[in-house]
């Protein structure tokens, strides 16, 4: 029995060691076939890697394949953008369609996925609530309080990272599932660079070889449309795109556009070059920041262009990049396609093209508008010939510049027209090929040639039916039939003098250029008509000015005298007249204590220099000195030249001496021990001025009561020193404010004030 129990016993040890075997047998084979599982898992995405070069599918599958070994549901790549600021771009996502899409933007500052970024390393969150390193909670879409975050590392830099998590809320990912992940994450991130580089060097070639044959078309023979055409078709080897437009803005208020060429087969509800208006538009907004636009969901626009242009044609995104020429926004290149980052990568290409087609645009306008001017250069300058050779003939000249527009203008008449006692009268016209002169009168306003000599702005009617302007008297006056118009002001020292109105051109309608043309030959016209009405003016005003110098240029200051010459309203120099003007009376006190101190000889010399600077300061203010009476003068301001200013030029002169007082003491202290104490006195009224004398003797002075006031008003100075008092018809005269102090003393009814300053606010 013993043995029997023994033998038992044994049997039993064996059995319990061959279930331990089993057990671990089992465990051994699970764990086999997990790894086996794993191996299939990154063979097959090995295997993938050598069928696509799609480096977005080797994202999804890496995800995909994460997501299975780690028998997670919820997932996203997020690709590293080195941008301002920085930020994640979503790549792939799974079980998060409803939260992020792809190419959404993530903020990098505020994402956790960054840690991953920055320490390089996995990164395994057990419990975002509890996990002290973050500081928040968990959002909703990831439903599961543990994640992991694991960054996608290149030979040179981390591009990226892949996140994960599960539905279940109570599991919690271990550092041996980030472990089992980082052979399947770094094979994706490899091959997804290898793939990109290879992808980015085809693009790049791609890409340069287009911009290659658009710098060929950009300098080619190709003008116009057929260049702008030809240069959006080629862009498609740069980014594809639905369609395409380069729209260039009117260089003239108001703010319009028009389209000068597109690419793409799209019906635009825009013709070529029909012009329309951009107010509010992504259009105005491009040309007025002068920086791209990158829209990338056009179903958000509302603006009635913007839809029109970007939205109606089924594109989900659209770039406007501004043609810019010396700083100058001209135009917009827009673009319209299906994937914003594709345009987000061609933004600095699509630049340089916008602003290479712009220049060319540019360059064409130079071209013709040069090859324009000198057209008209040359018609210019046959004009000037003739005109210079009229020796100041209007008859000529008229008759002349009729015929060199019947030239240049192929028209079945036309007429020069001058105003003439506030009419328009017909100076010459020619009706087909003859040039005559039959006299035709409008009044001004009347017909189209009558509003332009009103408003002195050029017109073009190409259909006078349609025109409320048109005045249809004159045609049935003379038989003739008016089927066009153009009409453009004679302009002289900013006053229309006529107008020249071409009518019927034979070869199409008349064009802003035909305007421009004539605008340029009414304008050498005016010129020439001008000069041979002021011909005979110029010698009488050169006699009328030597009779005024002779008469005035030893008592009046330069500057009145000038203004006086050259502002005269007529031939004869007006003297003996009655005028409104203000006096200035300036007294030394004691002069004759000077005499007796310093004697005569230093006496004079102390009074030229008193009065060289108190007669320079009335020059200063348009005065004149009218006669000197031993120790002070008399100053007149309003004659012979008067102004509304002349009582306070008489004010600025008096406070002005009075300041200069201080200077002038110095100056005669220290030369002959002397000060100088004076009284000014002003007052306003009406005098008689004129040349008063004999034919042996002749002075300009001023007689009157005003006369005797100025003198009687200087008497009472005496108490002030170097005071200063006026009158109230003087304070009456004056335009600014005055400071003034009133005294108690009266000239007849003139009250007497002490003038103490201006107030100059």
């Amino acid at each position: 029995n013993n043995t029997t129990n023994i033998e038992y016993d044994e049997i039993q040890n064996l059995i319990h060691s061959f279930k331990c075997f089993e057990n671990e047998f089992d465990l051994a084979m699970k764990e086999l076939k997990k790894k086996t599982h794993d191996l299939s898992v990154l063979k097959e995405l090995s295997d993938l890697c050598y069928v696509t070069f799609d480096p977005e599918e080797i994202l999804y599958v890496a995800l995909e394949r994460a997501l299975l070994i780690t028998k997670s549901q919820i997932g996203s790549v997020l690709m590293l953008e080195h941008s301002e600021p920085k930020h994640f771009i979503v790549k792939a996502t799974i079980g998060l369609d409803e939260y992020i899409k792809i190419g959404d933007k993530i903020d990098f500052e505020t994402s956790i996925a960054k840690y991953a970024v920055i320490n390089k390393s996995p990164l395994i969150v057990e419990d975002i609530e509890k996990d002290k390193r973050f500081g928040r909670t968990n959002r909703y879409q990831y439903q599961t309080k543990s994640f992991i975050c694991m960054p996608l590392k290149t030979s040179k830099d981390i591009i990226g990272v892949i996140t994960i998590s599960k539905r279940d809320g109570n599991k919690i990912y271990t550092k041996e599932e980030g472990d089992i992940l980082i052979p399947l994450i770094s094979n994706a991130a490899f091959t997804y660079e290898n793939i990109r580089l290879i992808n980015e060097s085809k693009k790049i070639a791609s890409r340069h070889k287009a911009m290659a044959k658009i710098f060929r078309i950009l300098t080619s023979s190709f003008k116009g449309n057929e260049l702008v055409n030809a240069v959006l078709e080629e862009m498609k080897n740069i980014v594809p795109f639905d369609y395409s437009m380069v729209i260039i803005k009117n260089s003239n208020p108001p703010a319009r556009i028009k389209i000068a060429g597109k690419a793409g087969d799209v019906d635009i509800n825009l013709s070529v070059n029909n012009e329309t208006d951009i107010k509010n538009s992504l259009i105005e907004r491009c040309l007025t920041d002068m920086r791209a636009i990158i829209i990338r969901d056009t179903r958000q626009l509302s603006n009635d262009l913007d839809q029109i242009l970007w939205k109606d044609h089924g594109s989900i995104s659209c770039l406007l990049s501004p043609m810019i020429v010396s700083g100058k926004a001209k135009g917009v290149l827009g673009i319209a396609g299906p994937d914003p980052l594709m345009l987000n990568d061609a933004e600095h290409l699509i630049r340089w093209i916008a602003n290479s087609i712009c220049l060319s645009i540019e360059l064409e306008k130079l071209h013709e508008m040069v090859k324009k001017r000198v057209q008209e250069l040359d018609s210019i300058k046959e004009i000037g010939r003739a005109l210079a050779s009229s020796t100041f003939d209007i008859t000529k000249v008229l008759d002349y510049t009729m015929d060199m527009i019947r030239t240049i203008i192929n028209a079945d008449a036309g007429s020069l027209f001058l105003i003439k006692d506030n009419e328009l009268e017909s100076a010459v016209s020619f009706i087909r090929d003859t040039i005559g002169s039959e006299k035709i009168r409008l009044k001004m306003g009347q017909g189209i040639a009558g509003y332009v000599a009103s408003r002195g702005e050029a017109i073009i009617v190409n259909n006078t039916d349609q025109s409320p302007l048109f005045y249809p008297e004159i045609d049935k006056a003379t038989g003739f039939k008016t089927h066009s118009i153009l009409c453009v002001p004679m302009i002289s020292q900013g006053k229309v003098i006529g107008v020249i109105e071409i009518l019927n051109k034979r070869d199409g309608e008349f064009v802003s250029d035909d305007e421009d043309l004539i605008q340029s030959i009414a304008s050498s016209v005016s010129i020439a008509i001008e000069n041979a009405r002021l011909y005979k003016e110029t010698v009488d005003m050169a006699q009328h000015e030597r009779g005024m110098r002779n008469v005035f240029q030893k008592f009046v200051p330069k500057q009145v005298l000038e203004n006086m010459i050259h502002n005269h309203d007529s031939d004869k120099i007006v003297i003996n007249e009655l005028k409104s003007l203000t006096l200035l009376n300036i007294d030394i006190r004691n002069s004759s204590e000077f005499v007796k101190n310093i004697g005569p000889q230093k006496t004079v010399a102390l009074l030229n220099n008193f009065f060289s600077e108190m007669g320079g300061i009335v020059f200063k203010h348009n005065g004149i000195v009218d006669k000197y009476l031993g120790d002070g003068f008399l100053a007149l301001f309003g004659a012979p030249v008067s102004s509304t200013m002349d009582a306070e030029n008489a004010i600025d002169a008096a406070l002005s001496m009075k300041d200069a007082v201080a200077g002038i003491n110095k100056y005669c202290k220290e030369e002959f021990g002397e000060t100088v104490t004076m009284g000014i006195s002003i007052h306003s009224g009406e005098v008689v001025a004129g040349n008063i004398g004999f034919d042996m003797k002749m002075d300009y002075t001023v007689i009157g009561d005003p006369v005797n006031t100025v003198f009687k008003l200087q008497e009472l100075t005496k108490p002030y020193k170097n005071g200063i008092l006026i009158s109230e018809s003087a304070c009456r005269a004056v335009l600014c404010k005055l400071e003034l102090k009133e005294l108690d003393k009266k000239l007849g009814n003139e009250k007497i004030f002490q003038l103490l300053g201006k107030i100059t606010s």
